[in-house]
């Protein structure tokens, strides 16, 4: 994984200090990214045309399944990210049906 300049590898870390700093700026940027997601996530609702496309479960299995794979291939814990992101989903689906719930019929 390439590091942005101005990131320190974890081995590069000299003390805690550091470490925390690095760490911050990771979580700080998974947090803007979350941001953007969830751009998407209320842009989406322009396309599914009811609450059953907004639901749909098969959609959902494959989602939570890729991610797992993700998670593996990058070394982390699938079932830490699958809970991660069934909390997202739970999110995702409220959020969209409140949006859906306000579209003009």
């Amino acid at each position: 994984m390439t590091l942005p300049a101005n990131m320190k590898s974890p081995q590069a870390c000299q003390g805690m200090e550091e470490i925390r700093k690095e760490v911050n700026e990771v979580d700080h940027e998974i947090i803007r990214l979350l941001g953007l997601r969830l751009q998407y996530v209320h842009a989406a609702v322009a396309y599914k045309p009811d609450e059953e496309s907004i639901r749909r479960p098969d959609h959902w299995e494959r989602f939570f399944a890729a991610r797992r794979t993700w998670a593996e291939e990058a070394g982390y814990p699938a079932g830490v990210i699958e809970a991660m992101y069934r909390t997202l989903y739970d999110y995702t689906i409220e959020t969209q049906l409140a949006l859906h719930a306000r579209k003009p019929r």
